[in-house]
């Protein structure tokens, strides 16, 4: 009796799987820097920065400290890439709102609305004020560009105001970088609260009185 050949024939209708092709360097640092971010992510919200250093975060991801330190020089450089990662994601969930079309008051109405889903979908806003309040203690160096960041929202948020007025939904002789600055405070506070003491405050109804008291101010 024959041997039974080791390959298979043409015509059993049997075949391997298709091989997967092989992934790119830019590929496996992109899986890598993400699995480090998010167990930055995760990390620093359980157990705050202090408590968080780079040999947990590179333990939890499934790397070395080593590769850490080779992908963003210092934990400091880790943070502010962790918070870039936390902004990407507000500003790609707000364009998918259809936020990025809107002026006005429906533009600062759509801002506070994205502000509160951040807050209560837990979107990166735990680490994120971990990390804000961290710039004016042990991460000084991370101060630069918090303030950059929020003259960047304030300045959105003026663009939005002064596009307003331009269309005449918002009075003319608004104060746009006063009204930037107290819109900001006001979602910092909010957001501030609902982390300190979640069934202290009725986050929802906070918000939704928040976009009552722009129309009230703004509207001609």
């Amino acid at each position: 009796m024959p041997a039974e050949s080791s390959v298979k024939s043409e015509g059993s209708g049997e075949r391997s799987p298709p091989r997967r092709p092989r992934r790119t360097q830019a590929e496996r640092v992109a899986e890598s820097d993400g699995k480090l971010l998010s167990a930055a992510l995760r990390l620093i919200g359980e157990r705050g920065y202090r408590g968080t250093s780079l040999a947990a975060i590179g333990e939890a991801a499934g790397y070395s400290r080593g590769l850490v330190h080779e992908r963003f020089g210092s934990k400091a450089g880790l943070l502010w890439a962790l918070v870039e990662r936390i902004l990407r994601i507000w500003n790609r969930d707000g364009r998918e709102l259809g936020l990025a079309g809107l002026t006005g008051l429906d533009a600062l109405a759509g801002m506070v609305d994205n502000h509160r889903r951040a807050v209560e979908e837990g979107r990166g806003i735990r680490a994120f004020y971990a990390l804000m309040f961290e710039a004016f203690g042990p991460t000084p160096e991370l101060v630069t560009e918090f303030r950059e960041l929020h003259r960047v929202f304030r300045a959105d948020i003026e663009r939005a105001i002064r596009e307003g007025v331009d269309a005449g939904t918002i009075r003319a002789d608004v104060d746009a970088p006063a009204q930037a600055a107290l819109l900001l405070g006001a979602l910092r506070g909010l957001a501030f609260q609902a982390l300190l003491d979640p069934d202290g405050i009725a986050i929802a109804a906070a918000y939704e009185a928040q976009k009552q008291n722009l129309r009230r101010v703004l509207s001609p």
